[in-house]
């Protein structure tokens, strides 16, 4: 029995499902049982019975050492690192070297490493091409996906040939790595006799999507209720500070419903974005504002609000070039800071809505932002995930509790920050904004999220 406690008390500290307050309390009972097995020691003489005794001492003794590890942890996050959210710790770096394979090696492990652990996600986007004599087959990029709390070295592993004494291969860093910086150059991998070369099969897998909270609400497009202004389970149009976005360079306006950019179809609430027959001009001196665009906003209502919570969308994205649909969550008092669950950047001629992926933190106050967390090169494939965003419906979740504020598709994680906004009441926006040159037709594709439903769990 004690055994078994101790085993399932390290894989809980392991998955890092206790709270501080429950590890301080669960030191005090190994220091209570080791009392008791000091008391027990003395009345035990048989040689194998202090044997058992001493076992009994050591195994609790490297419990209590993973508590006080585990407690100074949370007591470090616990304290003020974030500045009130204005502040995110540094940012890791992502390395790999030049490494020596087997003569004859078939597959090659590349090794990738973080320079410091880190409090986000991290995934690392690593190619393998042909060398000097050495084939890469074929010629790929994989991702290699840091998890908070991983080990620091990771590998990736891809097929290769002709790897003859001497023969090289080449790899990089594709792109920036998601969630931290790029480090070095490209490296050359050789073969050589006598070297070793073995995957590093570590880190933990990852979470499946599981609600926080109790559910507050639950529409389906056929049911959410929207307006122009918002209230009690009715969506509103806008934004909390009206219908355009200066600071983001959009030109879309968020319209209103006589617009005609909402309809319902049989797959669910179609957010419709759209070149205007005429410009909207807003402020003076006037901006023109050629597009149009559509925004779901929970700001003035109640039940999609949440301090600790999940929010799940089920969607099917747009593809038109120039489109920016977004699922995230911003506080009732205000932005920022900002939780970014997905955005598609149609506005940049490189990205691929069928498959490409965004998420971001923006934190700062007072309407400066002072720090932003992207990771905006992984792809639905990263996280073994079909690329068919703009074409089949996905489900994107997002869970916010004390410690994390962690992302989901399709039930899979994805994405995990510390989350440095603790205390904030969140509400959901949905929507189809536009950034497209003013002179464009904006007329290529399918300028349309369709959204069949929405989940909103509420703990706190």
């Amino acid at each position: 029995m004690i055994v078994v406690a101790l085993a399932g008390l390290s894989l809980q500290l392991e998955a890092q499902t206790l709270t501080r307050e429950q590890a301080q309390g669960l030191r005090k009972d190994a220091e209570t049982a080791t009392t008791a097995i000091d008391q027990l020691g003395k009345a035990v003489t048989a040689p194998d019975g202090r044997k058992h005794v001493e076992t009994a001492r050591d195994a609790v003794g490297r419990i209590t050492e993973q508590l006080d590890a585990y407690i100074a942890k949370q007591e470090l996050a616990a304290s003020d690192i974030y500045d009130g959210g204005k502040k995110y710790p540094a940012i890791a770096k992502v390395r790999i070297e030049d490494f020596d394979v087997p003569v004859g090696a078939t597959v090659v492990h590349v090794p990738v490493t973080l320079d410091k652990p880190s409090v986000n996600t991290v995934v690392a986007h690593v190619r393998v091409y042909n060398g000097d004599g050495g084939r890469a087959v074929p010629d790929a990029t994989k991702p290699v996906v840091f998890r908070p709390g991983d080990p620091l070295t990771k590998t990736a592993s891809f097929a290769v040939s002709d790897m003859k004494e001497g023969n090289t291969l080449k790899a990089v860093q594709a792109q920036v790595p998601d969630g931290a910086t790029r480090q070095g150059g490209g490296i050359v991998i050789t073969a050589k006799a006598g070297a070793v070369n073995v995957p590093i099969e570590v880190g933990r897998a990852p979470l499946a999507f599981a609600p926080l909270g109790t559910l507050t609400y639950s529409e389906t497009g056929r049911t959410i209720r929207y307006d122009d202004k918002g209230g009690p389970m009715t969506f509103s149009t806008a934004l909390a500070h009206g219908r355009t976005q200066v600071g983001n360079g959009e030109t879309g306006y968020y319209g209103t419903v006589d617009m005609g950019g909402f309809s319902r179809t049989e797959e669910g609430l179609v957010l419709s974005s759209r070149r205007l027959d005429q410009s909207m001009k807003v402020g003076a001196p006037a901006m023109e504002y050629p597009f149009l665009a559509t925004m779901l906003s929970g700001h003035k209502t109640p039940e999609s609000w949440f301090k600790y919570g999940s929010v799940e969308w089920v969607v099917k994205m747009p593809n038109r070039p120039g489109s920016w649909p977004a699922l995230w969550l911003v506080p009732t008092g205000g932005w920022p800071p900002e939780i970014d669950v997905y955005e598609g950047f149609g506005y940049n001629g490189s990205w691929k809505f069928a498959s490409d992926l965004s998420t971001n933190l923006h934190g700062g106050k007072n309407q400066v932002r002072t720090f932003t967390r992207p990771g905006m090169n992984m792809k639905m494939s990263s996280f073994g995930l079909a690329n068919t965003l703009d074409s089949e419906f996905h489900v994107f979740s997002v869970t916010v509790d004390p410690e994390w504020i962690t992302m989901f598709i399709d039930g899979i994680e994805t994405m995990r920050y510390a989350n440095p906004f603790k205390g904030q009441n969140w509400y959901p926006l949905t929507n189809v904004a536009v950034k497209a040159k003013m002179d464009s037709p904006y007329d290529q594709g399918a300028g349309a999220m369709v959204l069949r439903s929405l989940k909103i769990w509420r703990s706190e």
